[in-house]
C-alpha cells in the first residue's frame, strides 16, 4: 500500500502555485548513468548559435540524460532536442527569467555537476560555455530554421504509382535467384507525413535493418545501405524511402516471405502495367510491404515465433540450440545471478547463463516469480528447479524469459510458463511493460525494445554493482546451509565480477552485430519499437494523407465525395483515429477515393491490440488471479480505461525503476507529457482500496508542461508517499488530460478535509468478481473517460509496485 505524510507547513504548501514545476525540477534526483552518448542532432541549416549549443550539451550533459529516456537523469532526456528543451526550461515572454538560466548560470548553478557518486562528470560550465548558452537563452532559443528542421519540413510526396514504378524498374536489372529472392520494403508514407522529421526517418530506416536481422535464420549480417555490410539494403531512390534485400541473407525462403505478406491490408490489386509486372518478375503476388507494418506485426506472436522458428515448448527450444539445461546445471556448467527485485519484475529474480555449442553465443534463461515466499525466496531456496540438483533448498518459479543469440549475433527471445510452455504475452503479476497496453509484456517486441544494448543491466549503470545478490547472503547463511549446500551455492553462483564478465561479452556479440549492420543508437530510443509505435499511433488527417500520398486538401477533397468516406473524415478532423479502425477501413477509404482496389488479405490475431493467438499455449497459470489486480480488469473505469496511442503521451516510472519498497521506505514517482496538460494520480492497494493521489489537498490542481519531468511528490510539495500495509501489489495510474478531470467525491473542500480521498473499495463495489460478464465499469467519474474526452485528449500511463514488510533479523 502507498500512503501519504504531511512533510511541511500548511500555508508553505499552498505557496507552490504557479511555478510549481520549477520546484519540483529543483527536486529531481539524478540518476546516475554512464553510458556513451552516441546520441546526433541533425541541423539542417545549422543555426551557428544553436550548434555551438548542441556541441557544449553534447560535452557537459547527455551523458547522463539523452541515453536512456525514462531511465536518464532526472527523467529529463530530450536537452538536444532544443524545440523541446525551450519549450520546457525557457520563458518565451522574459527569457531573462527563464529556469535554464538559474540551473545552469551563475554562482548557484546546479547543473551541471562535477561529480555524484561514483560518476564524473564534465561540469561545471566554463565561462565561454557559460556565454555562448546565455546569450541562445535571451535570444529566445533556437532559431526558427532549426525548428523547422527538428519538426520535419515539407517533403515531396511519394505516390504508390512511383513506388512501384521504381520497384518494376529495379527488378528489371536482376536475373535468376537474385531477381526470385528480390523484396522491397518502403517508409515512402511516412517520408510524405511532414510532421516526422528527418532525424526519425533515420530511425526508422535503422528499424528496418534491426527487425530483419533479428528474424533471422543466417550467420550473415544484412547492413543498412549506408553501411560498410557485406549484404545491405538497396535503395531505390534519392529519398532512401524504398529498399530492396535479398531473402537468402536473412535466411528466408520465398514462402517465409508470403507467409507475412498474405496479411497485408494495404496491398493494391494490378492487373496490368508496371505493378502486374513486379508480381510476374518475383513469382509473388506481394513483392513489397510498408516498412511500418512489417516490423508490426513481425515483432509480436504469432509471425514472431513462426519466421524464426520458436517452439511451443522451452524443451524443443533446448533440443533445437543443442542446450540440456539440466546436465549442464549438475555438471556445474552455467553461471547464475539471483536478485531481490528487477526493472520488470517485482519479486526476486534468477539469471542463468549457458554457453551455446551449436554457434556462438549464449543462452539466458530468467527464473521469475509470483512471491517472495516459501520455495519461492530464492535467498531461502537458490538451488532449483526441480530434477536439477540433489537438495532440499529448490525454488519452485512460475515461469521465464529466454534470451539466446542468433547465428547472426543479433538476439531472439521467448516467454515460458513453469511447465515450459510458451507463452505470446506474459501474466503482469509476474513481469510487466509500462510501455505497453495494460502493462503487457508481449513476446518479441517488448524484449526486444528492452533490450535495445543486448544482455542487461548496461555498463555503466548502478544496479549493475548489485546485479547478484544470493550469492554472499546464502554463503553467510551458515544456520540454514551447510557445507555440501556452500559448495554448490559457489560453483554455481560465479563472483559478481566473474559473472559481469560474461554478461559484457555477450553484450559486445550482440553490439558487434549492430554496428556491422550500421545501426547507431540514436539516444534511448530502440528503432525498431520506434516504428512498431509510430504504426500503432491514433491517425490525424496528415497522417492519413500521408498514407495515400496525397496532400490534406487533396484527401479532404476525396474523402468529401462519398458519405461513406466523409463520416470517417468529420470523425478524423474532430480529433484522430486509431490504428485498428483504420485498418478495418482503408479498404473502403482506398476504393472511393480512387487509390485502387485492395486485394483481400487474411486476418492476422495481434496481441498488442488485445487478440489471442489461435492454439496459443499463453494460459495465464502463474498466480491465483483473486489475489492479484490487473489494469483493465478492475472493473473501475478510472482504472481499467487506458489511451496509450493518442497524440496526447505520458509515461510514468519510478526513481531507478524501482518496483518493491520495504515497509516505510519513501516512494516517488515521475511523469512525463508531450503536451501541456492536468495530471491525476490514483492507486489500488492489495486490498482493493482505491485513492486519490493526486489532486490532494496540497495540490487540488496540478498541471505538468510539455517535455518537463515532474517527481511526485518532492519534500517542498508539503507530502511525501511511503509503504506501509496492507502489503503486496499496488496499482498506480497516471491520467493526462487537456482539461481538469473532475472526481467524484473528491471537490476543493473534501480535498482539504481529507488531503488524499478514498474512492472507495474496490471489493466492496465487486469490481473484483470474476464471473460477472458484461458488467458496466464502475463509474467515479461523470461519464467513462473514453467519453469526457476525444481521443487526442486524454492518454494513460501504470505502473505496478510492491511494498513488503520489514525482514525480521
Amino acid at each position: 500500500m502507498v500512503f501519504l505524510s504531511n512533510t511541511v507547513d500548511f500555508d508553505e504548501a499552498n505557496d507552490i502555485t504557479g511555478r510549481q514545476m520549477t520546484d519540483i525540477i529543483k527536486s529531481i534526483r539524478f540518476v546516475i548513468l554512464a553510458i556513451a552518448s552516441v546520441l546526433q542532432v541533425q541541423l539542417v541549416s545549422g543555426d551557428e548559435l544553436d550548434l555551438s549549443v548542441v556541441q557544449l550539451l553534447q560535452t557537459k550533459c547527455v551523458n547522463c540524460h539523452d541515453d536512456l529516456k525514462a531511465a536518464a537523469g532526472g527523467g529529463v532526456d530530450n536537452l538536444l532536442k532544443l524545440d523541446e528543451l525551450a519549450a520546457g526550461y525557457l520563458d518565451a515572454d522574459s527569457p531573462a527569467d527563464s529556469y535554464l538560466l538559474e540551473l545552469t548560470i551563475g554562482e548557484s548553478a546546479s547543473m551541471p555537476k562535477r561529480k555524484m557518486k561514483n560518476l564524473e562528470w564534465n561540469g561545471p560550465l566554463s565561462e565561454s560555455e557559460q556565454e555562448t548558452l546565455n546569450r541562445w537563452i535571451l535570444r529566445g532559443g533556437p532559431a526558427e530554421d532549426t525548428v523547422e528542421d527538428l519538426s520535419g519540413r515539407q517533403r515531396e510526396l511519394i505516390s504508390q504509382a512511383e513506388v512501384v514504378e521504381l520497384i518494376a524498374d529495379d527488378l528489371h536489372t536482376l536475373a535468376g535467384t537474385q531477381l526470385q529472392n528480390a523484396r522491397y520494403l518502403t517508409i515512402s508514407n511516412l517520408h510524405n507525413n511532414s510532421t516526422i522529421s528527418d532525424r526519425e526517418l533515420d530511425v526508422y530506416r535503422a528499424a528496418i535493418v534491426k527487425t530483419l536481422n533479428s528474424l533471422s535464420r543466417s550467420t550473415e549480417v544484412l547492413g543498412l545501405d549506408t553501411s560498410n555490410a557485406t549484404h545491405k539494403l538497396i535503395a531505390l531512390d534519392n529519398d532512401r524511402t524504398i529498399f530492396r534485400f535479398d531473402l537468402h541473407v536473412i535466411g528466408w525462403t520465398r514462402q517465409d516471405w508470403d507467409r507475412v505478406a498474405q496479411h497485408d491490408p494495404f496491398g493494391i490489386v494490378h492487373t496490368s502495367g508496371s505493378g502486374k509486372k513486379m508480381s510476374e518478375l518475383t513469382n509473388t503476388e506481394i513483392p513489397v510491404l510498408r516498412a511500418d507494418w512489417f516490423v508490426f506485426v513481425t515483432l509480436q506472436p504469432p509471425l514472431y515465433h513462426e519466421l524464426i522458428g520458436i517452439p511451443k515448448s522451452l524443451e524443443e527450444l533446448e533440443t533445437q540450440l543443442g542446450i540440456d539445461r539440466l546436465n549442464s546445471i549438475k555438471e556445474r556448467h552455467v553461471a547464475r545471478a539471483g536478485m531481490e527485485s528487477s526493472k520488470v519484475s517485482v519479486n526476486n529474480r534468477l539469471l542463468e547463463r549457458i554457453p551455446m555449442n551449436k554457434t556462438s553465443g549464449a543462452y539466458h534463461l530468467s527464473y521469475d516469480f509470483a512471491s517472495n515466499d516459501g520455495v519461492q525466496n530464492l535467498f531461502e531456496n537458490p538451488l532449483g528447479p526441480e530434477g536439477a540438483l540433489d537438495t532440499e533448498h529448490i525454488f519452485q518459479h512460475d515461469g521465464g524469459e529466454v534470451i539466446y543469440n542468433l547465428p547472426n549475433g543479433f538476439q531472439a527471445y521467448m516467454l515460458i510458463t513453469a511447465k515450459g510452455d510458451r507463452l505470446d504475452t506474459a501474466p503482469q503479476a509476474i513481469v510487466s511493460d509500462s510501455t505497453m497496453p495494460g502493462g503487457v509484456i508481449i513476446n518479441g517486441i517488448s524484449c526486444l525494445s528492452c533490450h535495445y544494448q543486448g544482455m542487461k543491466p548496461e555498463t555503466g549503470v548502478p544496479r549493475l554493482q548489485t546485479l547478484d545478490e544470493i550469492r554472499q547472503a546464502t554463503l553467510d547463511n551458515f544456520r540454514r546451509f551447510n557445507r555440501k549446500d556452500r559448495e554448490l551455492i559457489k560453483e554455481l553462483y560465479p563472483k559478481h565480477e566473474e559473472f559481469l564478465v560474461l554478461l559484457e561479452s555477450d553484450r559486445e556479440r550482440f553490439l558487434k552485430a549492430m554496428k556491422e549492420a550500421g545501426i547507431e543508437q540514436i539516444d534511448a530510443e530502440e528503432p525498431a519499437r520506434a516504428l512498431f509505435d509510430r504504426f500503432a499511433k491514433d491517425l490525424d488527417l496528415a497522417t492519413v494523407a500521408a498514407e495515400f500520398g496525397l496532400t490534406q486538401e487533396q484527401m479532404k477533397e476525396r474523402m468529401n465525395r462519398e458519405s461513406e468516406t466523409r463520416l470517417l473524415l468529420q470523425r478524423i478532423q474532430r480529433g484522430t483515429l486509431k490504428r485498428q479502425l483504420f485498418l478495418e477501413e482503408f479498404a473502403e477509404v482506398a476504393n472511393l477515393t480512387g487509390q485502387g482496389e485492395v486485394r483481400d488479405s487474411k486476418e492476422l490475431p495481434m496481441p498488442f491490440f488485445g487478440d489471442k493467438v489461435p492454439e496459443s499455449t499463453a494460459v495465464a497459470e502463474f498466480v491465483n488471479p483473486a489475489k492479484v489486480l490487473i489494469p483493465g480488469e478492475t472493473g473501475v473505469n478510472l482504472i481499467d480505461a487506458e489511451n496509450r496511442t493518442g497524440q496526447l503521451q505520458v509515461e510514468l516510472w519510478t526513481a531507478d525503476n524501482q518496483k518493491s519498497f520495504e515497509e516505510n521506505e519513501v516512494l516517488a514517482f515521475r511523469a512525463r507529457a508531450n503536451e501541456d496538460c492536468f495530471l491525476t494520480v490514483v492507486s489500488i492497494d492489495p486490498e482493493g482500496e482505491i485513492s486519490l493521489l493526486l489532486p490532494n489537498e496540497w495540490h487540488p490542481e496540478f498541471t505538468l508542461k510539455k517535455g518537463q519531468t515532474a517527481t511526485i511528490p518532492t519534500k517542498e510539495m508539503g507530502f511525501e508517499f511511503f509503504a506501509m500495509p496492507p502489503h503486496g501489489q499496488t496499482i498506480v495510474k497516471v491520467i493526462a488530460t487537456k482539461r481538469k478531470l473532475v472526481i467524484k467525491g473528491a471537490d476543493s473542500e473534501t480535498l482539504r478535509q481529507k488531503g488524499i480521498v478514498s474512492l472507495g473499495n474496490a471489493k466492496a463495489i465487486g469490481v473484483r468478481e470474476a464471473v460477472a460478464e458484461n458488467k458496466q465499469p464502475v463509474l467515479l467519474t461523470s461519464q467513462k473517460l473514453e467519453e469526457l474526452f476525444a481521443a487526442n485528449e486524454w492518454a494513460t500511463a501504470v505502473l505496478t509496485v510492491v511494498t513488503r514488510a520489514p525482514e525480521i533479523p
